[in-house]
């Protein structure tokens, strides 16, 4: 769910009765990873002595996964932190904030925005609303980054195709294509970048090689 990144390792016999042919790959190919997330731990835990030993002086920046989804017909990008919803947080691998559901009960629900995820189609999750600019010179007084999940659900029968904004999935729900159903998990994701309102200042974005 909501821009989960999985990664698997397949691997394919080609007979029965190689138990031990699978535990030998399974030995190498995990190995190195297990090694590599060693390494990476401890580089991590020597870059927080080193930033904590000096706080007032100590400069340093920190990563996230990103996360594509869509708004107003455009790709735009966000990062996550939290999840209401334990399954969810152990899913994306964030903080586990059941209070972020009591945001739903603010007077006329001012607190979170619907954020739009297809169930039975792959495809970016869709938000409805953005920063623009991004900044301190937001004029969308409707962006938060607390949003409310409602499931999208192709219905059977349909075409699915990738819907790239509210107006597509009130239109498909409206014409009887999806069906909606609002949950009661509430995520809190910022938005960085979209195209129309550009990315928040200080972010610097890279690619994965």
């Amino acid at each position: 769910m909501i821009g989960a990144v999985k990664s698997t390792f397949k691997q394919t016999l080609r007979a029965a009765g190689l138990a031990g042919m699978m535990a030998l790959v399974i030995l190498v190919s995990t190995q190195p990873r297990a090694q590599a997330q060693s390494q990476a731990q401890s580089n991590d835990n020597e870059i927080l002595r080193e930033l904590l030993a000096h706080p007032e002086a100590s400069k340093g920046t920190v990563t996230f996964p990103i996360v594509f989804c869509w708004y107003k017909g455009q790709p735009a990008l966000y990062i996550q932190t939290d999840a209401s919803d334990p399954g969810l947080a152990a899913q994306q691998r964030v903080n586990l904030v059941p209070r972020l559901a009591n945001a739903i009960q603010a007077p006329n629900g001012g607190a979170v925005d619907d954020i739009y995820h297809v169930t039975n189609f792959k495809q970016g999750n869709v938000i409805p609303s953005a920063p623009i600019p991004a900044g301190p010179k937001n004029s969308d007084p409707n962006y938060t980054p607390i949003w409310q999940v409602s499931l999208v659900t192709w219905n059977t029968g349909t075409t699915p195709r990738v819907l790239t904004s509210e107006e597509d999935i009130l239109g498909a729900r409206d014409d009887g294509e999806v069906t909606l159903t609002k949950t009661n998990i509430v995520v809190n994701c910022p938005v960085i970048y979209t195209p129309q309102g550009g990315k928040l200042p200080l972010v610097k974005i890279h690619i994965d090689r």
